[in-house]
């Protein structure tokens, strides 16, 4: 199971960044078989998220794990920089919350 925190922090920051249209909020996703994520997400917090890669004019219907399955290839360097910001994003947030407030010695709190 994705972990709600992580997927509405990604959600929203991609949202935000591409645009409402550009984001599918999804409860499930099809195909849910065949997915190995899961087995890591039994290990550590994480997210799965799909990059649409449907092409309908080109008769591209992307869709996972079909016998058909197809890519307009033109999505994945649209989905690279969309990860791309988000990782940085995430990791800009987690070293602002590492950081020492004004007043407190770093390493005050840890032992």
């Amino acid at each position: 199971m994705n972990s709600p925190e992580l997927s509405t922090a990604a959600g929203t920051y991609l949202s935000t960044t591409l645009g409402p249209e550009s984001v599918l909020w999804a409860r499930a996703s099809w195909p849910y078989n065949c997915e190995d994520f899961a087995l890591f997400l039994n290990e550590a917090r994480g997210a799965q998220l799909y990059l649409g890669v449907a092409n309908t004019d080109a008769g591209i219907d992307g869709a996972p794990h079909s016998p058909d399955f197809a890519a307009d290839e033109r999505a994945i360097g649209h989905g690279v920089r969309a990860m791309t910001g988000l990782l940085t994003h995430r990791l800009t947030a987690l070293e602002r919350a590492d950081r020492p407030s004004p007043g407190r010695r770093e390493g005050a709190d840890r032992p």
